[in-house]
């Protein structure tokens, strides 16, 4: 992968298609390869060192020279393969594109999403994935439960409807070409990476870490807990540019600013409040006005001039 410190501005409002479909649980077709079966669960598997989703259908990438690319992996790295400025993430979700059409066939297109940790925030895509139950170097397949949707990956709030999800929202990325970052490390790969980390929380990221170790085991014989050691890692070391430009797409620029969020009016309520307050009033005759409630009283507590007597006192 390439270590992303400098980026040269692409001058165009012209990017990338994106098209991302739902995957349900379970494949609605048979392979061609066998890979699935109709009706067969779809599983997040522990391959190759990594937690990989593979599907024949997730979706799409149109190029600017009208290449078609079809998504087929969802990788899950830890640490990030990839650095901005030079720094570091937690994680990075890479979706895998193969070539489809003529003279593409031999090419590929990767798209990551950064992972950046952030206590207490939920992803709704990496939710749908059960971080609790994830497969292992020992226990390599977990079945899915929730229907994917990658389009999600841009939300983090809970309050969001997944039916309200129904488009690919717009983001600034960079780009230039390089290599898949697994053996055989294909080069004429074109790579595009989010320009906004993605937020995740403490305990998600902790858990997909945790699942790329070999889990803690009892010594049948000795009863002793056998613990593994190994320092858990899916992600290729970065690699420096070695003089190949990288491209910047900002989307502000050509799209304009992400629009804010309209947060929800809360319903309110009414309420009362009883207090009780007196007011002094001055009547120009001998006799009472009759006003209800109204005692007569002595001009110097009118005036202040002394403390308020006790109304009964004061009755007349």
């Amino acid at each position: 992968m390439i270590c992303l410190l400098k980026e040269k501005a692409i001058d165009s409002p012209v990017k990338p298609f994106f098209q991302y479909d739902k995957i349900s649980p379970e494949s609605p077709v048979n392979t061609i390869e066998g890979f699935q079966t109709k009706g067969q669960k779809i599983s997040l598997q522990y391959l190759e060192g990594a937690l990989k989703l593979i599907y024949h259908k997730i979706g799409k990438i149109v190029t600017l020279d009208g290449a078609i690319f079809f998504a087929q992996e969802i990788i899950f790295h830890t640490p990030a393969e990839h650095t901005i400025a030079g720094k570091k993430f937690e994680m990075e979700v890479q979706i895998v594109h193969y070539g489809q059409t003529v003279g593409d066939i031999a090419r590929q297109v990767s798209l990551s999403f950064l992972v950046q940790k952030s206590p207490g925030i939920y992803n709704q895509f990496i939710d749908d994935f059960n971080v609790f139950n994830l497969p292992n170097p020992t226990d390599t397949k977990r079945n899915l439960e929730r229907e994917i949707y990658l389009p999600k990956i841009f939300f983090d709030k809970k309050e969001e409807e997944s039916s309200q999800i129904a488009f690919w929202k717009p983001f600034s990325f960079y780009t230039y070409q390089g290599s898949l970052s697994f053996p055989p490390c294909t080069e004429n790969t074109i790579v595009y990476v989010a320009h906004k980390p993605v937020r995740l929380g403490t305990t998600a990221l902790t858990l997909f870490q945790e699942s790329l170790r070999i889990p803690d085991m009892m010594n049948e014989a000795s009863g002793d807990v056998i613990v593994s050691n190994w320092v858990t890692s899916s992600a290729r070391r970065t690699q420096p540019l070695n003089g190949r430009p990288v491209f910047f797409y900002d989307h502000v620029k050509y799209c304009g600013p992400d629009q804010e969020e309209q947060k929800p009016v809360e319903e309110g309520h009414y309420e009362k409040v009883q207090s009780t307050i007196t007011r002094y009033f001055y009547v120009n005759r001998d006799v009472p006005s009759g006003v209800p409630h109204s005692f007569v009283v002595s001009k110097s507590e009118a005036t202040g001039e002394l403390p308020p007597q006790d109304n009964n006192a004061a009755k007349k």
